[in-house]
């Protein structure tokens, strides 16, 4: 009886759902071991995992309703996502509050939320709609990825702003949905080469950026300066080995989070320290959300970063499997998008603690947030609702190949074509 409950309860794809369990578990024993430096700063034994924890659980309702929800519903709301993200970013960009001097927080009645994590949604949401009803027998024309290409312009313009990394896993995210979207090989060629150029042209602009300007420069200009200073800054830290330090000589000061990150790898060993027992949180100024890889690998050791990293690589199979399975190319589209754009952020942020360059990119569904971990879990719930849609279309197909009269199997087969219209 109790299994039956579950399964009414957490419909959809059981291995989305295990592993969107694991990551909650883990994201909770993890962040509330790696704020032990937040806690001593504050004084609040319990405020920093209280609040985590009311999200992730939030971020479960969140995920039940969403996954309950039509598919048919879900794409009405694509645009209106899209046009509530570019709202949010340039409200934030003119008169948002500023966290960790970057303005990327909108405040309403009290509560702060990101709106790029909505633009970021909303662009996976539109891209998969403009390739869906730009299929063709042929492929998809040039004119869809202009189209998208220009829904993806004004958004990432703000976001470059504050935070190049995350423009970055969305390029790539809507590059590998055009390229799954049958976006003409010549034309992804060209949108490649293009890319490569501005990256060129980008990085030169970045690494001949003056350390110091002039003092009588506007707010603007100096904020467009610390920002190249600041890329410029992390990719000198990158590409800079300096040779063999002694041990003696070395300069932990400016760079203290990379430095006890690979501490904390250096030091884990296979099975790692135990839950809780990390020593090297209490010197990450960021543990909990930007370097909480390095905390897991700590604690759990090699093994256990390794089935993080699993976790993450089977979500976006599963992804797969269920695409596959659509009938409609607009589902399949938008699971695929959701799936590269977790797990590209997750290799991302991974990459961080390995020696990678320091991007701020929270490990989803793990790392302490609050607009980031509510949003993950809309991708999640997302994912269920299409997995529910593939196998319901999966029943359907079995009872029309088990009829045996023709006519009745072209009723069928055009009842099963309907079947996302009226939203399974």
């Amino acid at each position: 009886m109790g299994k039956g409950i579950s399964k009414r309860i957490f419909k959809g794809d059981k291995i989305i759902w295990t592993i969107f369990f694991i990551l909650c578990a883990l994201s909770i024993i993890e962040v509330f071991s790696a704020s032990s430096r937040k806690t001593f700063e504050t004084h609040n034994y319990w405020q920093p995992i209280t609040r985590h924890a009311m999200f992730v659980i939030a971020g479960v309702g969140v995920t039940w309703f969403i996954h309950n929800m039509k598919i048919s519903w879900i794409k009405q709301f694509s645009y209106f996502i899209y046009i509530a993200g570019v709202i949010g970013l340039v409200w934030a960009a003119f008169g948002g509050a500023v966290v960790n001097e970057s303005a990327r927080w909108v405040e309403i009645f009290g509560i702060k939320f990101q709106p790029m994590e909505i633009a970021k949604m909303g662009i996976v949401m539109t891209t998969a709609l403009v390739l869906a009803e730009s299929q063709t027998e042929e492929g998809t024309d040039l004119k869809a990825m202009k189209k998208i290409l220009l829904l993806c312009a004004v958004p990432c313009f703000f976001i470059l702003l504050e935070n190049l990394s995350t423009v970055v896993i969305i390029l790539a995210t809507v590059f590998l949905m055009m390229l799954i979207g049958r976006v003409y090989w010549k034309h992804l060629l060209g949108l490649v080469g293009a890319g490569a150029l501005a990256v060129i042209i980008l990085f030169c602009a970045i690494m001949l950026t003056p350390n110091k300007i002039d003092e009588s420069a506007g707010s603007t200009h100096k904020k467009v300066h610390n920002k190249m200073l600041t890329w410029k800054n992390r990719v000198l830290d990158v590409t800079d080995t300096g040779g063999q330090v002694k041990p003696k000589d070395y300069e932990i000061s400016g760079n203290e989070q990379r430095t006890y990150a690979n501490i904390a790898i250096a030091t884990s060993g296979l099975i790692g320290k135990g839950p809780g027992n990390s020593v090297q949180r209490d010197n990450i100024p960021h543990a909990y959300s930007d370097f909480i890889f390095a905390i897991i690998i700590e604690e759990l050791g090699l093994i256990g970063g390794i089935i993080v990293i699993m976790l993450y690589l089977t979500l976006l199979y599963r992804c797969g499997s269920i695409a596959s399975g659509c009938e409609d190319a607009y589902p399949a589209f938008l699971i695929m998008g959701m799936g590269f754009i977790i797990a590209i952020q997750a290799m991302l942020h991974m990459t961080i603690s390995v020696g990678g360059p320091v991007t701020g990119q929270p490990l989803p569904l793990v790392s302490q947030g609050g607009t980031s971990t509510l949003i993950n879990c809309i991708y999640i719930g997302t994912m269920l609702s299409i997995s529910r849609y593939v196998r319901r279309l999966n029943k359907a197909n079995k009872a029309t190949v088990a009829d045996t009269t023709p006519e009745e199997n072209i009723a069928k087969t055009e009842t099963n074509t309907t079947t996302y219209e009226e939203g399974v």
